[in-house]
């Protein structure tokens, strides 16, 4: 409590001791919204645009899953082509100049299956030729042919490859994601209910600053009439002036908190572009939780060790070592692969008729072999080629694949030891906020007892001072006491309701703004050219008012 004079709120004092300070008539009050902490729990839930924003992330994270899954899916060819070419006479055989015209178009087929690394390609293809070229036996000239390869990987990506460890670890993402998201929603929630409660504290420090300053104007109003009656010098008058005048200055700042912890709970569970909210006054329902409480620490730590996000992060962090770990494992296989292929053939057209020797005068048309003929004797298999080999690619000596391997098993112990020191650490956080509920708890049965004597003395010392057996000095200094003693109540109360809050919080996130312990595994180069982006992580605002001048 200040104890200097305050020169223009000793003349507001001395004007009368009961005026309001804005004397001016104030506009009408937009009607208050009265709120419960869970309704504000809910309405934050469904209006904070930082959780809006933190909502997207799961869902960039569903693309990237889907990104990764569509490197199994099967691809489609198809090109459709026409080449007219004149070509001069370059020999003997050909002595006059050779038009082609080539009509051909093709369609394919490929896909890498998600399954033991195997590749296909399957195509089919068709052309039409019309030449003057004198060795021709058909003009036109009908061909189509169908072919079918198979790969399939024996020892290097038979159990895992680059693609599907991608989207292994796309997915495992995409659970990270989800991590974040539950994080920020109890984190929003928790800063929502520390708003609520610093609202309500800030709102009963008012009334303890009217309080205050209705005690500080009744010692004035006395001291007046003692001075004016030649009971009391007049220094007893200025100094109850000056404390009138310090609580209203004490009382403008109380009321200000109000409205900076109106705004700050605003923020919280608002769509704060539409600025008609920042006009709606809060008013809250429900009142501080003040019993003690019966923790149950173990179950706490059971549930944080079972439900925290972080938690889940370092895990999923230890599934992304084991991934790329067994890839890495399996790239230093020797590449061993079956190749197959087939290949089938059709040909026809219309024929020409020769005599004489070669290449001999054209006399005429035969037999025509029409396109639907083409493709019986390529689905009959008049003309098949079989083609199977074993290729094989191994380095000599240290590889690169050696080092990524021995890597991703250091990163995976890592990521292993990370998920022990987040236990740990969960559980001295979750032991940590119990005992500071039990501390609080304690402060406020103490703060209780202080305003309790505290008022008992003022009571007394404001009888003596009507008797004569007393000092305006020794009022005064009662009457500071006893708002210290009612203000360190409200402090009590708050930091016990905010200690609940957090015990609750801790058990399903961890602290905001502690670094991530989760494991970040190196991917190995061939699967890094196509990895998702981080899940990203975005701050909740957390309410952190309390009663000023504390």
């Amino acid at each position: 409590m200040r104890n200097v004079i305050i020169p223009s709120l000793v003349a507001l004092a001395l004007a009368g001791y009961g005026t309001p300070v804005d004397a001016q008539p104030a506009a009408a009050a937009p009607a208050a919204l009265k709120l419960t902490v869970d309704e504000a729990v809910r309405m934050a839930l469904g209006s904070n645009l930082d959780l809006a924003a933190d909502r997207l992330d799961p869902e960039i994270g569903d693309t990237q899953v889907a990104a990764a899954a569509a490197a199994f899916r099967p691809t489609v060819s198809s090109t459709v082509q026409r080449n007219n070419q004149l070509q001069p006479p370059s020999n003997l055989i050909v002595p006059i100049p050779t038009r082609t015209d080539v009509v051909t178009s093709n369609v394919g087929l490929n896909q890498r299956l998600p399954w033991f690394g195997t590749s296909y390609s399957l195509g089919w293809d068709s052309s039409h030729t019309d030449s003057n070229s004198i060795i021709n036996a058909f003009n036109p000239l009908l061909r189509s042919g169908l072919s079918l390869n198979l790969s399939q990987p024996l020892l290097r990506d038979l159990t895992t490859d680059a693609a599907r460890v991608q989207l292994t670890t796309s997915r495992l993402g995409r659970d990270i994601a989800g991590t974040r998201l539950k994080e920020s929603e109890v984190r929003t929630a928790a800063a929502v209910k520390s708003a609520y409660w610093n609202l309500v504290s800030a709102q009963a420090n008012v009334d303890a600053r009217r309080t205050a300053l209705q005690l500080a104007e009744e010692l004035a109003r006395v001291n007046k009439a003692k001075v004016d009656v030649g009971q009391s010098p007049p220094l007893d008058l200025v100094s109850a002036q000056a404390e009138v005048a310090a609580n209203q200055e004490q009382l403008i700042i109380a009321e200000t908190a109000v409205k900076q912890a109106e705004d700050r709970l605003r923020l919280l569970i608002f769509d704060t572009t539409d600025r008609e909210v920042w006009k709606i006054a809060i008013e809250p329902v429900d009142s501080p939780p003040v019993g003690m409480v019966a923790l149950d620490v173990d179950g706490a730590i059971t549930n944080a060790l079972r439900d925290r996000p972080d938690l889940s992060r370092a895990r999923l962090g230890v599934s992304t070592a084991d991934a790329v770990a067994a890839f890495s494992g399996n790239q230093r296989l020797p590449d061993v692969r079956v190749n197959a292929s087939y290949q089938a053939s059709g040909l026809g057209g219309t024929e020409i008729l020769r005599s004489g020797g070669f290449p001999g005068t054209i006399v005429g048309s035969g037999t025509v072999t029409t396109f639907g003929n083409v493709l019986d004797q390529l689905f009959r298999s008049d003309y098949p080629t079989w083609a199977v080999g074993v290729s094989v690619s191994y380095p000599v000596g240290q590889s690169t694949q050696e080092a990524v391997y021995a890597r991703s098993r250091l990163e995976r112990a890592q990521a292993a030891t990370r998920v022990k020191s987040t236990e740990g650490r969960v559980i001295q956080q979750v032991r940590e906020a119990a005992w500071k509920v039990e501390m609080n708890a304690k402060r406020v049965e103490t703060s209780r007892a202080v305003v309790s004597l505290a008022e008992q003395r003022l009571d007394a010392e404001r009888k003596r001072f009507e008797v004569g057996m007393s000092t305006s000095f020794l009022v005064i200094q009662a009457q500071r006491d006893f708002v210290q003693a009612r203000t360190n109540e409200l402090a009590a109360i708050l930091a016990y309701d905010l200690a609940l809050v957090d015990f609750d919080a801790v058990q399903q996130a961890g602290p905001a703004g502690q670094a991530t312990t989760a494991a970040t595994t190196a991917v190995p180069p061939a699967v890094q050219a196509s990895a998702p982006g981080a899940a990203r992580s975005t701050a909740t605002t957390t309410a952190t008012g309390g009663i000023p001048g504390l």
